[in-house]
């Protein structure tokens, strides 16, 4: 048909002239043929999202076959403090779960009757200093008149000079008597004051301020433990025992710790095994920077044994379960590549890949949620 022939087509019922839709509902059908693209497209991007994670290096790691425990720990030392003399509580300088050093004062009592003790026997010592000094003079004034040279007849008759000499002898006596007493008092007075055995939390107090407390019997006045490194103690069965020695190391974790993981080495092999139930207890010292672990925590303990192998490893992540076994993605020339592998021990962090790795390779390790 001719351009002439459709300029003059007859027009048929129904037919819009084109020139006669407006331009605006012209734009309006053009945008709505656009929108399933778009959604298309976005779809397409829902359902391939971008893979996120690392490339990781395959290396050796030491290998040791692990023996499970239940531990808890304690605290290494424990002392209940009494008093070494009677008196009335002064003051109470702490409190349970305070933190104290050696040596630094926990409790005071009413020192003033000590104080008027240690002046009596301040004043007994002089007396007694006094009198030995006298008696030291008298005798050797008697001696230097009876002790003569060979062949000259003594001044003093020997009962004079023998006095003298016991009352020296009593007088020093009775010196050494009064020393030791002021000692003992001023012993006493400083015992008025309580200090801690060793660096300790405290954990119990008994007394008050006003309270009488007695040396006999003891009034137990606090209880102080050591934290700063804590006993961790375990059982293992009686057919452990040729496996395990002192310095055999072992890995812990804490449940509701923060950083509740860590090593150590068995310290004490107790002698003795448990009659009912054939086992025996080891001991290891855990060190408790910023007393995160309390004592009577229980704790989940790997006694290593042996020497350990090198073996190959890969992140438990980078594995993959498929119907052939399973799989790693590792570099192959910046292009990543699916490869079975053979896994030997597994655990929740590693994986020992026993064939189709070699160190150096990289393999992918996905970030998973």
């Amino acid at each position: 048909m001719g351009f002439s022939t459709f300029l003059h087509r007859p027009r048929r019922a129904g037919d819009v002239p084109r020139r006669a839709l407006p331009p605006l509902l012209l734009a309006l059908l053009a945008a709505a043929a656009l929108v399933p693209a778009a959604q298309d497209a976005h779809a397409a991007k829902k359902k391939a999202p971008a893979a996120s994670g690392k490339w990781v290096t395959v290396s050796e790691r030491l290998q040791q076959s692990s023996f499970p425990a239940v531990g808890s720990f304690r605290a290494r030392q424990a002392a209940r403090l009494g008093v070494q003399v009677s008196g009335r509580v002064q003051q109470v300088m702490v409190d349970v779960g305070d933190l104290v050093k050696g040596g630094q004062e926990l409790l005071k009592l009413d020192p003033e009757f000590f104080r008027i003790e240690v002046t009596q026997r301040t004043a007994e010592l002089d007396a007694a200093r006094a009198t030995a000094q006298e008696a030291e003079l008298n005798f050797n004034r008697m001696k230097s008149l009876f002790e003569k040279p060979a062949g000259e007849t003594p001044s003093i008759a020997r009962k004079l000079y023998d006095d003298a000499n016991t009352a020296y002898l009593a007088a020093s006596a009775r010196l050494r008597g009064a020393e030791g007493a002021l000692q003992y008092s001023q012993k006493r007075l400083d015992e008025t004051l309580v200090r801690a055995p060793f660096n300790a939390v405290v954990t119990k107090r008994m007394v008050d301020p006003g309270e009488p407390v007695n040396s006999a019997p003891i009034t137990y006045v606090l209880e102080v433990q050591e934290v700063e490194q804590l006993d961790l103690e375990f059982s293992l069965p009686q057919d452990m025992l040729s496996r395990v020695q002192k310095g055999t190391p072992l890995t812990y974790e804490v449940d509701g710790v923060t950083n509740g993981k860590g090593r150590a080495t068995i310290g004490v092999i107790y002698p003795s095994l448990d009659e009912a139930t054939r086992s025996f207890r080891c001991r290891a010292t855990v060190p408790n920077p910023g007393l995160r672990i309390k004592p009577g925590m229980l704790a989940q303990v790997s006694v290593l044994e042996g020497t350990g192998t090198s073996a190959l490893t890969v992140p438990r992540k980078a594995l993959t379960q498929t119907a052939d076994g399973w799989q790693v993605r590792i570099n192959d020339g910046g292009k990543a590549v699916s490869r079975n592998v053979k896994v030997g021990a597994l655990s929740d962090e590693h994986a020992e890949v026993q064939e189709g790795l070699k160190p150096g390779d990289r393999v992918w390790v996905p970030s998973r949620s």
